[in-house]
């Protein structure tokens, strides 16, 4: 899907139409939806107020942070490792992910930010609402090949981890990129094959390594 990203202001309008229309239904007649919900849910939902990280999130940036303390001859051709987040979203989740303790490198695609030069969790940032087009799209998975800026020889390895069938899995092979669904309910069964797919992000890293002895 193609879209044109709309300025803050109306997006944020938009999103007010949107509480407006769905509490507007559950009032008495004539009723009005007060403004300060509105106002609360905007808030709520444009910072950790209204998420939470799944259990296996901060032991895998851990698990990511110990393996990059080691020395480059363990860790092989993978020293260059990045890791970025694609996302089907609007400009909120550089600040919902600060918020939730999670350290950004500043590199959004079309942002003229200087990178931090601090260590970082997350390395760069893809929003469909930056590049106008969402996952399954291959022109995300395409702006976040370039936002990685792989300067090694040879081909990078290119793997994302998801937990949409379609949008995920399926999007990242049609885009040339390796997939893996995240399935950490055992909800897809039969759906995916078993080397596809992982129940916990800390299975990513040696999934990573074991494609790069393959």
């Amino acid at each position: 899907m193609a879209f044109q990203a709309l300025p803050i202001k109306m997006l944020r309008r938009a999103f007010g139409k949107v509480i407006h229309s769905t509490f507007s239904t559950l009032l008495p007649d004539a009723a009005q939806v007060p403004e300060g919900l509105v106002t609360s849910l905007l808030h709520r939902f444009s910072s950790d107020e209204g998420y939470r990280l799944y259990d296996d999130v901060l032991p895998f940036f851990q698990q990511l942070h110990d393996w990059r303390k080691t020395s480059p001859a363990t860790r092989s051709d993978l020293y260059q490792l990045q890791v970025g987040i694609i996302s089907n979203s609007d400009d909120r989740i550089p600040t919902i992910l600060d918020e939730l303790g999670l350290r950004l490198n500043g590199r959004r695609y079309g942002s003229d930010l200087v990178q931090s030069t601090t260590h970082s969790d997350i390395d760069w940032v893809v929003m469909s609402y930056d590049v106008g087009i969402e996952k399954p799209n291959h022109g995300i998975f395409d702006a976040a090949k370039n936002m990685s800026a792989i300067s090694a020889e040879g081909e990078g390895v290119y793997l994302h981890v998801g937990d949409s069938i379609e949008e995920d899995y399926h999007g990242a092979l049609k885009a040339g990129w390796q997939g893996v669904l995240l399935d950490r309910d055992s909800r897809f069964k039969d759906d995916i094959p078993k080397t596809a797919r992982i129940k916990t992000l800390t299975d990513v890293l040696p999934r990573l390594m074991d494609s790069k002895k393959s």
